[in-house]
């Protein structure tokens, strides 16, 4: 008999809401010791980049406080909440939330640049 076994979700999801940001477990997981976070667009990959940042860096001045967001770290999500974020990224990927409640992308750690990418360029369904 041959079957192939099903594992747990290994992909990194990150929904975008109205107001905030969400990040599956296995995104998240990522940011459970990151003191804050800087929030980019990058075009070459038509990605969202969400950048940890630890508090050694904030001290040594190399970001300002309005430059950062705070993420929060729950056991099952983390999250960036925001409407201007959101609003940011909406000028990059056009969001309508009075058409659909959320969107939802595949995200994936970048180890070398401690980021997560959020890719724009299909959405979950």
């Amino acid at each position: 008999m041959e079957v192939q076994w099903f594992s747990k979700q290994d992909k990194g999801i990150a929904t975008i809401y109205e107001t905030n940001l969400t990040l599956n477990t296995i995104a998240s997981n990522h940011f459970k010791n990151v003191y804050t976070t800087l929030i980019g667009y990058e075009k070459k990959s038509n990605a969202i980049v969400i950048k940890a940042i630890s508090k050694d860096e904030i001290s040594m001045g190399l970001y300002k406080d309005v430059e950062t967001h705070p993420v929060s770290i729950k056991p099952s999500y983390g999250r960036i909440n925001g409407k201007g974020i959101i609003k940011s990224i909406s000028l990059f990927y056009p969001l309508d939330f009075s058409k659909k409640v959320y969107y939802k992308f595949i995200c994936e750690w970048d180890q070398k640049e401690k980021s997560l990418r959020i890719f724009l360029n299909e959405e979950v369904l």
